[in-house]
């Protein structure tokens, strides 16, 4: 292919990354063409009606949380209008479980609001908080960087096993989706170093108080429209091939599209079937690196109780015991959140495990006596579970994706496939998504006569 002006780019897949790289291409001038095979945008977090008894309730295809150091996020929100400081509740970090155990960030400036966080948590020795505090700082000295990766959990090795049950273990599940075992240490440092090793902004928490679709895609697809972007729902991609010696010829199931340049915003799985089509040689060592990438689920179990049962904060820790039957490790009070959904709490089951072995009535049986032995609570009326099989990819050690840009001319990758700091979060999504336009602005500009 001969190089030309990149004016016409065509983004395939309207979860968040397809989003932000739609929008940074309009903002650049350029024509966009976002194609999606789902009915709506928004991806891994858009809204979605569960049944739960005799009401339908407006709620995600799988529980999110946020927190202050998603900034690629919040300037993008902002920008297409999101009025956050209505869709939010935010507190300083806290983790709370309900024995008692509790750390809580200090309204103070970093690094004191984490060291004071460490110093006063309740349920920790003073040893175990010493421990703890000298590891953080020793980290900050050390920018959170690690020359060669490993395995997480080598982090801990000399860890109060505590510490590594309430605290570490916990986080990496969260953020990363997969144990300290299977983790990155890399990946871990990074997420820590931007989120509790930076100011006490970053480590705040946001928590939602609608559901996802609210809180970007909605907001994305319309301003994507107001600024000529065309958006075409319930439309699969099926190929992709050399047009012309310039353009991309994107086959869709009733007609085709014409680009100068493509955007693949899909699960690495969607990206090797596209790329395989276009029978690119240069593109085999890509394929190759994302053939090699695993997958993690995750489960979101919904119960519904009685709208007076609230919990005493509206996000809580619990703690995972899978041979005694406890699978659950957050719980969310959607009602503490949203006045619409009183008496929803959603339990957030991360990563592999036996739990996957348990039919969706069984596993929300479970959850719903985890959560009575803990929390007290009488026996929900009502329960539905959405289960995401490959919700992210598994950020081990060692984790190696393509770059952005492809090694044909016209062609990028974003979302969870493409190369980044970060594992599979909202955050990293957005970043990806904004890198691929970047690039193809830059490639169109480098390229125009």
């Amino acid at each position: 292919m001969n190089p030309r002006a990149a004016s016409h780019v065509a983004v395939i897949g309207a979860g968040w990354s397809g989003l932000a790289a739609a929008i940074t291409l309009l903002d650049a001038g350029q024509r966009v063409t976002l194609v999606e095979a789902a009915p709506q945008v928004g991806g891994r977090a858009r809204r979605v009606d569960v049944m739960l008894g005799d009401r339908i309730y407006s709620l995600d295809n799988g529980q999110h949380l946020m927190v202050g150091a998603y900034r690629a996020y919040l300037d993008l929100a902002r920008r297409v209008g999101v009025a956050l400081e209505k869709r939010f509740l935010v507190t300083p970090f806290a983790l709370r479980y309900a024995d008692g155990f509790r750390m809580v960030a200090a309204r103070a400036p970093a690094p004191l609001h984490l060291a004071a966080a460490l110093a006063g948590a309740r349920g920790l020795t003073w040893r175990e908080r010493i421990h703890a505090v000298l590891w953080v700082r020793g980290w900050q000295r050390r920018r959170w960087t690690l020359a060669e990766d490993r395995a997480a959990a080598t982090l801990f090795d000399a860890h109060p096993p505590r510490l590594v049950e309430r605290l570490w273990g916990p986080l990496c599940l969260a953020a990363l989706n997969v144990r300290l075992e299977s983790a990155s240490a890399r990946v871990f440092l990074q997420v820590l170093g931007d989120t509790l090793g930076a100011d006490a902004a970053a480590s705040h928490l946001l928590l939602a108080r609608y559901n996802a679709s609210g809180l970007f895609p909605d907001a994305a697809e319309t301003a994507i429209r107001a600024s000529g972007g065309v958006v075409r729902l319930h439309e699969p991609a099926l190929g992709l091939e050399s047009a012309s010696a310039d353009t991309w010829r994107l086959r869709l199931r009733r007609d085709g599209i014409d680009a100068d340049a493509v955007i693949l915003a899909l699960p690495p799985a969607r990206c090797t079937d596209l790329m395989r089509t276009t029978g690119e040689a240069a593109l085999h060592a890509a394929i190759e690196q994302l053939e090699r990438l695993g997958s993690a689920p995750i489960a979101t179990v919904y119960l519904r109780y009685p709208e007076s049962v609230r919990l005493p904060h509206p996000l809580l820790a619990l703690l995972e015991r899978p041979e005694h039957g406890d699978y659950g490790q957050w719980v969310f009070d959607r009602g503490l959140l949203e006045s619409a959904c009183a008496g929803v709490l959603s339990v957030v089951v991360s990563g592999t495990g036996s739990h996957a072995d348990l039919s969706a009535r069984d596993l929300a049986a479970a959850i719903a006596r985890q959560l009575s032995a803990c929390l007290g609570l009488p026996r929900p009326s009502a329960h539905a579970v959405l289960v995401e099989k490959r919700a992210t990819i598994t950020p081990g050690p060692g984790l190696v994706r393509p770059d952005v840009r492809l090694p044909v001319r016209g062609l990028y990758l974003a979302g969870d496939a493409a190369a980044s700091p970060y594992p599979s979060t909202l955050e990293g999504s957005i970043r990806t998504g904004i890198a691929a336009a970047h690039a193809a602005i830059a490639d169109a500009a480098l390229n125009a006569p």
